[in-house]
């Protein structure tokens, strides 16, 4: 087998739970438009936020999963989260309450959000720096994916038989991550030389470009236990207080919060989860909505499907930039129209402004939902990923159900002008941020970028490597 056909064997795993991970995302969805016309189960506002908002809030607990996954390694972490999203779908399929539909997605929220960042480590330290942005971009278009197949199904089939189609990607998944090595970043990290360069041959080949990254990696790996050996001496508190006050920990942390900040805030999981409400609002043509919602589903796979390809062509900022400019700009839109219709100088009955949620998912797809999960795991140094993959995971938590529960409140109290207006504005200041402080990362390894936060600038691995002998264990 080729050393190509095995890193596609490895990634596989990783997309095929991206597709029932993105169904995770979208099912709250489904179960709530199909339960509207349900006299089995009456759901007030409190409890319809609490089911679409649930599987942010429960994946807090998964700061331990980053821990585990230094401890135990990416492969049995990878797993169990499989496990937990498998139970998450039997349980909701099987669900006669509310209840019951909320703890599945309590199961499926806990394994999705630790699954997100163990297949994007797992994929970045995988895949060589010219194809890892594009691999874990492809992880995003795969969910992408998943949500808008679980949208599309759920319009023509009941919302348990959902589950139970969406539970069978995970499974063939699970399968065949039993069969795929661990990664080598780990493997170094734990000290086992060896096996590191019989994953990385397995997973590169050989070759001179294989050495010189094996040497790099294995160089990496020497400072950073050399930095964890400086800090044991000291006792627990001081070695919280020295990472989190080194500039290359601090720095990736607050990139990755404004990300995240700028992804939820800017209404982009608030258009997937209350769709059909938001398009109920804005026209009162029933049969617009309906075939509106399968239009959005389809757009969404198709922007992330083109990010992809973009990111052959174009550098990772200009998209990104690009995206968050042109869905500010559509949400500003959207907001005046909004306005001018409560005023009535728009007739109500207008599709204009579904036309321009339709231009938002596009415009969001492409860039944000391509680039906002995987750069941040890009900027975090290996020696940081424990506490910082904590972070990241509860970020993504309580902003994605922080923008969930309190979104449907803002449509029913400021209206759906003030709401997208508060989301144009989001998008402008990530836009502004990104710009103004966040490196250019495509091409260049997780050493490199590492090295950048101290340094200032990105220094070659060929540089490092001639200074690697000098560092002492």
């Amino acid at each position: 087998m080729k050393p190509f056909i095995r890193q596609i064997f490895v990634a596989s795993s990783q997309q095929l739970a991206a597709v029932s991970v993105g169904a995770v995302i979208a099912y709250p969805n489904v179960v709530l438009e199909q339960l509207r016309s349900e006299a089995s189960m009456i759901l007030d506002m409190d409890l319809r936020t609490w089911i679409g908002s649930t599987h942010g809030l429960v994946g807090i607990p998964c700061i331990l999963m980053p821990t585990f996954m230094q401890w135990r390694g990416r492969k049995l972490s990878f797993i169990l989260t499989c496990l937990l999203i498998i139970i998450g779908w039997a349980w909701t399929a099987a669900a006669s309450n509310a209840t019951h539909i909320i703890i599945g997605e309590c199961f499926h929220g806990l394994g999705a959000h630790s699954l997100v960042i163990v297949s994007n480590c797992v994929i970045s330290e995988t895949f060589l720096p010219n194809i890892r942005t594009v691999t874990m971009a492809t992880y995003t278009v795969s969910q992408s994916f998943g949500m808008s197949m679980v949208s599309i199904i759920g319009r023509f089939v009941h919302w348990k038989t959902v589950g139970w189609i969406m539970s069978v990607p995970i499974l063939v998944a699970l399968l065949i991550s039993c069969m795929s090595p661990e990664t080598p970043s780990w493997l170094a990290w734990k000290g086992y030389d060896d096996k590191c360069a019989k994953a990385l041959k397995w997973l590169r080949g050989t070759g001179d470009d294989v050495e010189r990254e094996l040497n790099a990696l294995l160089c990496t790996q020497k400072e950073n236990k050399a930095f964890t050996k400086s800090i044991r001496k000291r006792n627990n508190f001081k070695d919280f207080l020295t990472q989190i006050s080194r500039r290359d920990f601090y720095v990736p942390t607050l990139h990755t919060f404004v990300y995240f900040w700028t992804f939820y805030w800017s209404g982009t999981m608030v258009v997937i989860i209350y769709a059909m409400e938001i398009i109920r609002k804005s026209t009162s043509n029933e049969t617009a909505a309906f075939y509106c919602m399968i239009f959005v589903d389809i757009v969404l796979f198709i922007g992330c499907l083109s990010g992809t390809f973009l990111l052959n062509s174009f550098k990772n900022k200009s998209i990104l930039l690009t995206s968050q400019i042109s869905s500010a700009t559509i949400l500003l839109i959207s907001a005046v129209t909004s306005y001018l219709q409560t005023k009535e100088v728009i007739s109500k009955d207008s599709i204009f402004l579904v036309y321009l949620i339709v231009g938002f998912v596009l415009s969001y797809s492409f860039g944000m939902s391509t680039l906002t999960f995987s750069m941040p795991i890009e900027l975090m140094p290996l020696k940081h990923r424990g506490i910082g993959g904590a972070l990241y995971v509860i970020f993504i938590g309580t902003l994605h159900s922080a923008s969930l529960k309190i979104s449907p409140y803002m449509f029913l109290y400021i209206d759906l002008w003030g709401t997208f207006l508060i989301y144009a504005i989001n998008a402008m200041f990530g836009a502004y941020y990104v710009h103004t402080y966040v490196p250019e990362t495509k091409g260049r390894s997780l050493h490199e970028i590492e090295r950048y936060y101290n340094s200032g600038r990105f220094i070659t691995d060929e540089k490092d490597n001639e200074n690697c002998e000098n560092i002492s264990l």
